[in-house]
């Protein structure tokens, strides 16, 4: 009753007829400790005493308070007795609507009047004993819905009733049938009016129009069960949404689906545009990788094996609950704007300037954080960007972030010292606190060995040496350092170098696959002491400068440690391990788990949103000629540097701490600790 106060509103609930007044004449509460319904007397009623023993049991679970008519129309209490129960239906409102939708919208309210409605129906959790079904409520429509199609507010409440025989035991599930034009966005039900109490159906989906989708929705009340443990009158049910929600594999997905199905990475390149366009199809034995949600689309004319490509702005499919809802959507597409300006912008620069040149320096990336793109260029006068051929979108952005869209955030820390970056102790500490935090090592072998096959990639050994670090170890020599753990290891060199000669075979490219050894300091921070740049022909170490010479050389080194962590980061650690590698884990918990598992309900919120934001990578991030591919150093390459990632350092078990942790040797395996794992010294800069 709380609940729907707080939902509807306390005049409303008052003003309902059944949910309590002055004409109650019983009230049906439960039993627990035998399990059963008794029907006990709330007011003295003529010759009620004598007939008191003559009561019998009448159902098992709860029902709701019974109206005095109804009760003497069933003399005795040996028959069900009829009652009735709400639903209070909340439904969430687009904010901002096409003329087609609202031209649709009109038209629902008008057909609602005639029969082209909202239909709900209550299942109970049992099963009716002569039809050996689940029981069913009556049909009951959504009322107002006619008079509340032009409400603004974001969430508008409906009304529906029913009727139900107190035998009908605990709503488990509710039918909806939405015969109108338009889908809507269901957010909740709520039913009122069993004595057990309200009875919540989190919803949280599209409902779509039956000329879209002729079957029924079905939803679940939050009671979680397992799947021994679900009533037997939701068992079917169960069963039934979830071979809808797998598909049969079959056919081109429409984006009002709602199926879950796996297919592999084919999408990624356009043969039809010519041959250097064409991309490795990942997910087979050659490029293994994660499944990805299946579309359904057609092939290419050139390449039946590889799928149809779907450009920006047009959607791609993912299960229509999966898609952004519209307050996330503007957020997305405001970020994704900014990014995309971010991009272009330093382009448009050195296009349109008179001398038609790249950055000539520092200070010229330095005015991106300062004085912005439009400023340098002259181009700060409104009147001036207004006539420039900007889209609607993009100048009112401009204006009420006052420049800021055209302008750099810049860093904290490079607010406050400009050239901290140039310094060793701030290219360590990027290596625990900045992006990629996840790649360093306790270095446990000197000198670090390759697992790349030596047939194929040549000698293991790496080319650092002892006499390279030993003068950067506080007067320790390398073993004692290795057993005192206080050498690590930044190592890349395993990912990139089978890759090089493609990639720096590509114009304006130029990649080394680079190992960093790391000294712990008694102040508890790193120092790079040795940078091993290779190739597949050549290694070569570099150490700290001793002059201006050497010292532009460590910068130059330190950046292609930079440009391979930033690679490693982006291809592997976020994209591959945190999306990609989640996407087949979604699918398969839609497909395996009911909305009703608990394992369900924990994942559930963590999941939403990830099938949506591949897509859209699979669109503009990781496929031919994306940003993935224009932006970083392997190019066409990034994808088979990902495949081969995840088939030579994925693994599951691995994944997780504080797995992870003791495989980098950042901690130690101890039982006694709570998470059987500790630093294995306390000095340990993460570990700590």
């Amino acid at each position: 009753m709380a609940l729907s106060k707080e939902i509807m509103g306390s005049s409303v609930m008052e003003r309902t007829s059944f949910t309590g007044s002055s004409e109650v004449l019983l009230n049906h509460f439960c039993n627990q400790k035998q399990n059963q319904l008794w029907v006990n007397p709330v007011r003295p009623v003529p010759n009620l005493q004598k007939r008191r023993l003559q009561l019998r049991k009448v159902v098992t679970g709860p029902v709701a308070t019974v109206h005095e008519n109804l009760v003497k129309a069933v003399p005795g209490a040996e028959k069900a007795v009829k009652f009735k129960a709400r639903a209070v239906v909340t439904v969430r409102n687009k904010h901002k609507e096409d003329l087609k939708e609202t031209i649709v919208k009109h038209l629902d309210a008008f057909t609602d009047k005639i029969g082209r409605n909202v239909v709900l129906e209550l299942v109970s959790t049992q099963i009716d004993p002569k039809t050996k079904a689940p029981k069913k409520s009556n049909e009951a429509a959504l009322k107002d819905w006619a008079e509340k199609s032009n409400v603004k507010a974001e969430r508008v409440n409906y009304i529906a009733e029913f009727t139900v025989d107190s035998n009908f035991g605990v709503p488990g599930a509710i039918i909806v049938t939405n015969k109108h034009q338009k889908e809507f966005y269901l957010e909740s039900i709520t039913i009122e009016g069993f004595a057990c109490g309200p009875v919540h159906f989190p919803c949280n989906s599209s409902v779509q129009s039956n000329k879209d989708h002729p079957g029924k929705r079905i939803f679940f009340s939050n009671q979680p069960y397992l799947p021994s443990e679900t009533p037997a009158g939701l068992k079917a049910l169960r069963e039934e949404e979830l071979k809808n929600l797998r598909g049969d594999g079959k056919g081109v997905r429409k984006l009002s689906d709602r199926i879950y199905d796996f297919d592999i990475y084919n999408d990624l390149g356009n043969p039809d545009r010519g041959i250097e366009f064409a991309r490795p199809i990942l997910g087979g034995e050659n490029f293994p990788y994660p499944r990805r949600c299946r579309t359904g689309r057609l092939p290419m004319d050139t390449d039946m094996r590889a799928e149809s490509r779907v450009e920006k702005p047009l959607p791609m499919y993912v299960p229509r609950d999966e898609r952004f809802e519209e307050s996330k959507q503007d957020t997305v597409s405001a970020s994704r704007l900014k990014a995309v300006l971010h991009n272009l912008i330093p382009t448009l620069m050195a296009s349109i300037s008179a001398n038609n040149h790249d950055f000539k320096g520092f200070s010229n990336i330095d005015s991106l954080y300062t004085e912005g793109v439009l400023l340098k260029l002259g181009l700060h006068d409104k009147l001036l960007i207004k006539k420039l051929p900007l889209p609607k979108s993009l100048t009112k952005f401009q204006e009420t972030s006052q420049g800021g869209i055209l302008k750099f955030i810049t860093p904290k820390i490079i607010s406050k010292d400009k050239f901290v970056w140039l310094r060793d102790d701030e290219f360590a500490r990027q290596v625990l606190a900045g992006l990629n935090p996840v790649n360093i090592e306790r270095l446990q072998v000197f000198p670090p060995v390759s697992k790349l096959d030596p047939e194929i990639h040549g000698s293991q050994e790496s080319a650092l040496k002892e006499e390279h670090i030993v003068g950067h170890l506080n007067g320790m020599t390398v073993q004692q350092a290795l057993e005192a753990n206080k050498l690590f290891i930044l190592d890349y060199h395993d990912v990139y170098l089978p890759f090089l000669d493609r990639v720096n075979a590509l114009d304006d490219r130029k990649a080394y696959a680079t190992r960093t050894i790391f000294f712990l300091n008694p102040l508890g921070t790193l120092k790079p002491i040795a940078i091993e740049l290779s190739l597949p022909q050549s290694k070569r170490v570099f150490t700290p400068p001793v002059d201006a010479t050497t010292s532009w050389v460590w910068q130059l080194a330190k950046a292609h440690v930079c440009s391979n962590d930033a690679g490693v980061h982006q291809l592997v650690n976020h994209w591959l391990r945190t999306h990609a590698c989640m996407e087949p884990f979604i699918l398969a918990a839609h497909r395996q788990l009911s909305a009703m598992h608990p394992i369900f309900k924990l994942l559930h919120p963590h999941m939403r949103y990830t099938l949506e934001i591949n897509a859209i990578a699979r669109q503009i991030l990781v496929s031919v000629d994306g940003v993935i591919e224009s932006c970083f150093t392997p190019g066409r390459y990034c994808m088979e540097i990902s495949s081969a990632a995840y088939k030579n350092f994925w693994r599951f078990d691995l994944e997780g701490l504080p797995a992870d942790l003791i495989r980098r040797g950042m901690a130690v395996p101890d039982p006694t600790q709570p998470h059987w794992a500790e630093a294995p010294n306390r000095g340990l800069p993460i570990c700590s």
